[in-house]
């Protein structure tokens, strides 16, 4: 029980961004199949030869350095209220989050002529990045539990946040590697399947997410007296007993969502960079 909860400890105090670095690289290998060769010369000079799935990971790597880069630590979420129809980057805030705002002011980089090379190459590794930060549900959250960062589960009987087990834990567990996954989750697609991915917008996508996060949440085991607090399991001291236990009819239902949102960022991510890196 003591490493049970030393466990839960260490992972709810974690901060934890996005789809974790298997998923980010997935992201960035399939994109790159997309790009036009011209905008993936551009990019591979831009990065110094590196591939995008390997600079995938680093907005969330410069964590390390927080007095230099901490001013881009809001951009990788937003905070999407239920009942808000207006949500847009023009109304979110450095409270809410600039996901949206941060992925359009990094494009416009790309797009500006006389931006430097340095400027630029530091634009493309965030918008590789917080594509798929649009693409994770849990990054366009309603700001009740920190992304469920707060909601606690054991999932094949270890423990996780209900974040981390989206980010990582669902990917992990199938023990592929980024470029086995990215190529499994490419197989079968045709061009009516791109096509599709590629007609909407990053509001949209935003969207997308906010809409499976309200049914991703599984039900209490110990269901909350105090509705206006929320679930029972998303909160900073959770018991073991109240944390539901998750296995494999979870994954089965939700892992196809989760590779689905893979693939979609990687075809958008090559649309947008396709449009914008000049």
């Amino acid at each position: 029980m003591k490493t049970f909860i030393a466990a839960l400890m260490l992972i709810s105090s974690s901060a934890v961004f996005a789809w974790g670095n298997t998923g980010h690289r997935v992201v960035g290998d399939v994109a790159a199949r997309f790009l036009d060769i011209g905008i993936l010369v551009k990019a591979h000079k831009l990065l110094k030869g590196q591939s995008l799935s390997h600079v995938a990971t680093w907005p969330d790597e410069i964590k390390s350095e927080p007095t230099t880069y901490q001013y881009t630590y809001n951009w990788h979420y937003t905070t999407w209220q239920t009942n808000d129809h207006d949500h847009n980057e023009s109304t979110e805030t450095a409270t809410t989050g600039l996901l949206l705002k941060s992925i359009s002011d990094q494009l416009a980089v790309l797009r500006d002529p006389i931006a430097s090379d340095d400027q630029k190459a530091f634009a493309l590794k965030f918008v590789v990045h917080l594509v798929g930060d649009v693409h994770m549900p849990l990054h366009v959250s309603d700001g009740t539990d920190q992304g469920g960062n707060l909601c606690k589960v054991t999932y094949m009987g270890k423990p996780y946040n209900l974040h981390v087990l989206w980010d990582e834990a669902m990917i992990d567990f199938t023990n592929l590697s980024f470029t086995e996954m990215a190529k499994f989750i490419s197989e079968g697609k045709t061009s009516e399947d791109v096509k599709a991915a590629r007609n909407s917008s990053v509001l949209d996508w935003a969207l997308e997410s906010k809409n499976i996060a309200a049914i991703l949440y599984p039900a209490e085991v110990i269901p909350s007296t105090e509705p206006a607090v929320g679930r029972s399991y998303c909160k900073k001291e959770v018991l073991p007993e109240e944390m539901p236990k998750l296995s494999y009819e979870y994954a089965y239902k939700f892992y196809p969502i989760i590779e689905k949102r893979l693939y979609e960022a990687g075809v958008r991510l090559a649309m947008l960079l396709n449009e914008n890196l000049k």
